[in-house]
């Protein structure tokens, strides 16, 4: 083991050879199973981070990794962490930003699935819930979120962004690259599937590829371990711009592929009207996607028609902030208990974000409303996003014409989370951040469910008002038998 370790540290490849990694075979030596393209990149990066782990300046201290979905990008950057860790000469600070806590941990799992089939490695290499650490080098890696409060004003020596096209906040991205930029021996590793063009990360991207101080390494097929015949169902699962963009890398050119064009204009096209809460077979909830800054406010109330199960949208209004960038919501409530009134959806419920409208959903409480709160969390969320999709690919919904609705659908991605979990993501723009949208996506599963329980309700005039107006032969009968 000895002639092998010193092997290792000269060699990252070499390390890299001998790892177990789970695979979809079981545990097997990395080396047996490592890819074309996975080796490609590894020699391209293995300089720069002999390098790094010297104290030297790396010749090339740029790379962009730009792979289809399941391409390993998690696993082969948390193979290479561990190799820098465990084998600089010197207390290495290093950090890798993500989009949100889930896909941040993405990588932390990785490194420690592979600590978990190496256990030589163990004793050198610990694990914490947002650090992996070496206290025999000094060396750590830290690992952040775009969506948690912190402080990223390090100055790393080696930098990871994972997954630059589902980084929604650019000021994030910015300021990791920032950051990097102030240690000019440093190391900077961008890996991402193929985004949307007419975007901040497709700019990005193109800097990297025709930038001679960036390493740029594409893989535009899907990975030669995947299964052929789930490779099909997953076609035609998705939009056919999300599918390529995952599986083939192509950019897409709209700005959201959660949907197909035809999805979205076959809801717009049955000339729908706003409804007046008076339709006959109709029911109606509500939901609400509310922000104090920076955001438009969305409110959106869905009838649920129970003899067809169509879903129709029958109300919805925006707010825009005001000069000081804050949203009225006084007004909000008050618009929100006058459709209370006229769609009468105060029963069937109010969904809403309880995030900033704690006191707004107690107010309406106290007028009557029946309001459910919808965090975000992962399962309402994989909810919200086979339900939006369920029903525009089946088409079971009427829209009326909305330029900012239409606009916001046409935003929306899917982000798969992994084990059949997705969540609908937009990037924020001029015109925010796709609410009109989260709004009727809020309401969706709800209205869903309701348009094929919801029973109409009997008209209760012509039922007895007591159990004395009613008399039927039995009652006759039992009455005038002699006890």
């Amino acid at each position: 083991m000895k002639n092998e370790l010193q092997q290792f540290v000269a060699d990252p490849i070499a390390f890299l050879a001998e790892l177990i990694i789970p695979s979809a075979h079981g545990p097997r030596r990395f080396g047996d199973c490592m890819a074309d393209f996975q080796l490609a990149r590894f020699k391209s990066l293995a300089p720069s981070l002999l390098a790094i782990a010297r104290g030297e300046k790396p010749s090339i201290g740029r790379h962009f990794w730009e792979a289809t979905k399941g391409a390993s990008k998690d696993s082969d950057l948390a193979c290479c962490l561990l190799w820098l860790l465990a084998f600089t000469t010197r207390p290495l600070t290093c950090q890798v930003g993500a989009a949100d806590a889930d896909q941040a941990d993405e990588l932390r799992k990785a490194a420690k699935d592979v600590l978990r089939l190496n256990p030589w490695l163990q004793p050198r290499i610990g694990i914490q819930n947002w650090r992996i650490v070496c206290e025999a080098t000094g060396a750590t890696c830290e690992i952040v979120a775009a969506d948690i409060a912190g402080s990223h004003g390090a100055r790393p020596d080696v930098l990871i962004i994972n997954e630059l096209s589902h980084v929604a906040k650019q000021e994030f991205a910015e300021n990791l690259m920032d950051n990097a930029a102030k240690v000019p021996h440093g190391l900077a590793i961008i890996a991402t599937n193929a985004g949307f063009v007419d975007t901040w990360q497709y700019r990005w991207r193109e800097l990297a590829r025709e930038s001679g101080r960036w390493s740029f390494h594409r893989l535009a097929e899907p990975s030669p371990w995947l299964d052929p015949a789930e490779l099909a169902e997953t076609r035609i699962r998705n939009s056919t711009s999300r599918f390529m963009r995952l599986f083939y890398g192509v950019w897409s050119g709209q700005t959201g592929d959660a949907l197909d064009a035809d999805s979205i204009a076959l809801a717009f096209s049955t000339n729908h009207q706003p409804m007046s809460g008076d339709e006959s077979g109709m029911g109606f909830l509500a939901a609400a996607d509310l922000s104090t800054r920076r955001d438009r406010s969305a409110f959106c109330v869905l009838g649920f028609h129970w003899p067809t199960q169509r879903i129709k949208l029958a109300h919805l209004q925006t707010w825009v902030p005001g000069v000081d960038g804050k949203v009225n919501l006084q007004a909000i409530e008050s618009h929100i208990v006058e459709c209370a009134g006229r769609f009468n959806f105060g029963q069937n419920g109010l969904f809403i974000d309880p995030w900033q409208a704690e006191l707004m959903s107690q107010r309406l409480i106290d007028c009557g409303i029946n309001v459910v709160p919808v965090p975000f969390s992962a399962p309402n969320l994989n909810k919200m996003a086979s339900s939006l999709l369920q029903v525009f690919r089946e088409g079971k919904i009427d829209l009326y014409e909305h330029a900012e609705l239409r606009r916001d659908l046409g935003k929306l991605c899917i982000v798969d989370r992994g084990f059949g979990a997705y969540k609908l993501v937009a990037p924020r723009d001029s015109t925010g951040h796709a609410d009109a949208a989260v709004a009727l996506s809020i309401a969706l599963p709800f209205a869903a469910e309701a348009a094929m329980t919801y029973q109409e309700p009997i008209d209760t005039s012509a039922l007895p008002q007591s159990i004395g107006d009613y008399s039927s032969p039995l009652d006759d009968m039992l009455r005038s038998y002699s006890w």
